[in-house]
C-alpha cells in the first residue's frame, strides 16, 4: 500500500484541522485534495520511482509536498535547509534529483548549487496542481523516503525507508501513545528528522492536529501550547534541558497536555525526575530508536518512568529488541550490542551495500548502542560503541560520568567525549552547560564531585564550562565539534 494513502485514509471527509502554523489552519479534506493534485501533477512531470529533493521548514508547504511526492511513487528526500553547501552537492550526486521542491527563501542557494534542474517553490507549487486522476499504486517493498543521517564515521548516510517499514512504525506508535484524532502535538522538532516525522505521520493518520511551533526560542513552545491547548509535547534530551534552565516549564499548568515523549538520546535521570514530579498528572515517555529503524524500537510506560528510571524500556509492538553478546543474550547486568528485528528496520543504506551489509546482519539490525538489561527484561543503555573511551585499559562510558556530574545543581548539560593520549590511551575530557557566574568554581566542584565519585581511571583529566554546547541540526549533543576543540 502507498504510505501517504494509509494516512490519508480518511482524511477526504475530515474537515477537522490537521496544521496550525501560526499563518493559516489547514484542515485534513483541503490536504488530501492538494496532495492529490499535486501528485497527479508530480506523475505527468517526471514519471515515478524518481528521487526528489524537499528542502523546507517545518510549513505546510513541506508536509503537502512530502506527502504529495510519495503518493506519486517518487522517492522523497528531506534535508536540513541549512545543510553546508558541500552536503547539499553531495546528496545531489549519489541521488540524481529529478525535480526539487524548495521555500522561496533557499531557491537561490539551491539554483547556485544545482543549476538546470527544475525547481519548485512555495509561489509555484499549487499552480501544478492537476484534477485527480488515476494514481499509480505502490507495494509495500517501494522505495518511499531516503532520510540522511550521521554514519559511525561521521558520514551522512541515506537510509532507504519503504511504504511497509513506514506503515509499519506508524501503526505501532500509534498503538502504545494510543492516539485519537482529539490529539494535537505541539512540534518543535524538524520534520527532516525521523523524530519529527514520525509526529506528524501519527497525527495525519489518527485525524489529529499537528502545531507547528517555529519559534527562534523554544520557550515560545510553551505559549502554543497553551494557545492550541495541544494533547502532546515531543523533545531530545536538550529541548528539555532548555526548558528546564531557561524558563518557568516546572512551574507551568499545561492544562490540556496528556503526555510528554522523549527520544534523540538519554535524558539525565535528575531531569526526568523533576518533570514527572512537576507534573504527576501527565505521562512522561521515554523513548528510543533510529532512523534506520523508520523512528522507534522502545518505550518505557509513563507508569514506570521512576521506577525503572534511566530504562529505554522494551520493544514497541512489532519489534524485538535484545541485547546480545558473543553470539548470545546478555545477563542481567552484562553489557553487550542492542540489536533489533521488525518490519521497520530499513531497507539498507543508499548506495552503500558494505555500510548496509554492517549494520543488517542476519534479518537484525546491529545499532552500534550499548546496553544492559534488568531482571524484568528492561533494556537500559550505557553508551554507543564509537563513544565508548579506552582510559588507561579501561572502557569507560561517557553516559555513566555525565549521569553524575548532572547530579551537581548548577550543572544544566554535560558531553564528555575522548581525546587521543600518548600515555592513557584516551584522555577523559568533560563539557559543561551552565549559566554560572562563577565558571572557576563550578569547574573546582565538578573536579571534588569526581574524585569522590569515580575510580582513577574514570575521572576527567581536563574539564570545561561552556554557555552552550554545540547541537546538531536536529538538536543534539554534537560530540565530534567537542572532540575537534580539545584535539
Amino acid at each position: 500500500m502507498n504510505f501517504a494513502n494509509y494516512l490519508l485514509s480518511r482524511a477526504n471527509n475530515n474537515s477537522h484541522p490537521l496544521i496550525f502554523s501560526g499563518v493559516e489552519q489547514v484542515s485534513h479534506n483541503e490536504s488530501y485534495l492538494i496532495v492529490n493534485r499535486l501528485a497527479t501533477s508530480l506523475v505527468e512531470k517526471i514519471g515515478m520511482g524518481k528521487t526528489v529533493l524537499l528542502l523546507a521548514d517545518n510549513t505546510t508547504f513541506f508536509i503537502v509536498t512530502y506527502l504529495a511526492i510519495i503518493r506519486s511513487g517518487n522517492i522523497v528526500v528531506p534535508i536540513d535547509p541549512k545543510s553546508p553547501e558541500k552536503d547539499i552537492l553531495y546528496f545531489a550526486d549519489i541521488c540524481d534529483f529529478a525535480i526539487i521542491f524548495t521555500q522561496d527563501k533557499y531557491s537561490i542557494k539551491i539554483h547556485s548549487m544545482i543549476p538546470g534542474i527544475d525547481i519548485v517553490t512555495e509561489k509555484n507549487y499549487r499552480s501544478l496542481s492537476k484534477e485527480v486522476s488515476l494514481l499509480p499504486e505502490t507495494s509495500d517493498e517501494d522505495l518511499a523516503a531516503i532520510i540522511f543521517t550521521s554514519g559511525s564515521t561521521g558520514e551522512k548516510k541515506g537510509v532507504m525507508l519503504s511504504h511497509g517499514n513506514l506503515i509499519e512504525n506508524t501503526a505501532s506508535i500509534l498503538e502504545y501513545l494510543d492516539l485519537k484524532a482529539t490529539d494535537r502535538v505541539c512540534v518543535v522538532l524538524p520534520f527532516f528528522y525521523c523524530y519529527g516525522l514520525s509526529l506528524l505521520h501519527t497525527h495525519i493518520k489518527a485525524g489529529g492536529s499537528v502545531v507547528l511551533s517555529n519559534h527562534p526560542f523554544i520557550g515560545g513552545a510553551l505559549r502554543d501550547i497553551d494557545k492550541y491547548e495541544c494533547t502532546g509535547f515531543a523533545g531530545v534530551p536538550s529541548t528539555f534541558q532548555i526548558l528546564i534552565a531557561r524558563t518557568k516549564f516546572l512551574t507551568e499548568k499545561l492544562p490540556t497536555l496528556r503526555y510528554f515523549t522523549q527520544a534523540g538520546g538519554k535524558l539525565p535521570n535528575k531531569f526526568i525526575r523533576m518533570i514527572a514530579e512537576a507534573f504527576p498528572d501527565k505521562k512522561f515517555i521515554v523513548m528510543y530508536g533510529a532512523t534506520e529503524a523508520t523512528a522507534r524500537m522502545s518505550y518505557l510506560p509513563a507508569e514506570m518512568c521512576l521506577s525503572k528510571i534511566g530504562s529505554i524500556g522494551t520493544g514497541i509492538p512489532g519489534v524485538k529488541l535484545k541485547v546480545v553478546t558473543e553470539g548470545r543474550d546478555v545477563q542481567p547486568g552484562e553489557v553487550g550490542e542492542i540489536i533489533a528485528a521488525g518490519k521497520n528496520i530499513m531497507q539498507g543504506y543508499y548506495m552503500d551495500p558494505q555500510g548496509t551489509d554492517e549494520v543488517l546482519v542476519d534479518g537484525w539490525y546491529h545499532t552500534g548502542d550499548l546496553g544492559t538489561v534488568d531482571e524484568d527484561g528492561f533494556i537500559y543503555v550505557v553508551g554507543r560503541s564509537k563513544n565508548i573511551i579506552k582510559c588507561g585499559g579501561f572502557r569507560v562510558s561517557p553516559y555513566e560520568i555525565e549521569g553524575e556530574i548532572c547530579k551537581i545543581p548548577e550543572v544544566e548539560d554535560v558531553a564528555v567525549v575522548g581525546r587521543e593520549d600518548n600515555i592513557l590511551g584516551e584522555a577523559i575530557i568533560a563539557f559543561i552547560k551552565s549559566s554560572t557566574s562563577d565558571p572557576a568554581a563550578l569547574q573546582k566542584t565538578v573536579q571534588e564531585f569526581c574524585r569522590r565519585m569515580f575510580p582513577s581511571h574514570k575521572i576527567p583529566q581536563e574539564i570545561h564550562i561552556l554557555k552552550e554546547l554545540p547541537l546538531t541540526s536536529s538538536s543534539k549533543v554534537d560530540r565530534e565539534k567537542l572532540r575537534c576543540m580539545v584535539e
